[in-house]
């Protein structure tokens, strides 16, 4: 079995605040990638799997100024 190198992460976030995360996750220097909203309204985020804990923690913690969830997790398959 091949091993899991990057995690897609979508995220539920209303539009108007997808400006601020990128702002927020640039001083985060390589911690996510910031790809673009799919067709069911999510925010596609792709993640090396060793940063996995960490963007969770750190979405976590912007929860304060951001409204966000996380609603789904998963091997990201070699693509955006």
């Amino acid at each position: 079995m091949n091993e899991v190198v990057e995690y897609d992460l979508f995220v539920k976030i209303r539009p108007e605040d997808i400006h601020v995360l990128c702002y927020i996750a640039e001083a985060e220097d390589n911690l996510m990638n910031i790809r673009h909203v799919t067709d069911e309204g999510l925010l596609k985020i792709i993640v090396p799997a060793d940063l996995l804990d960490e963007v969770k923690s750190f979405l976590k913690s912007i929860k304060y100024r951001i409204d966000l969830e996380v609603v789904e997790i998963r091997a990201n398959p070699g693509h955006t």
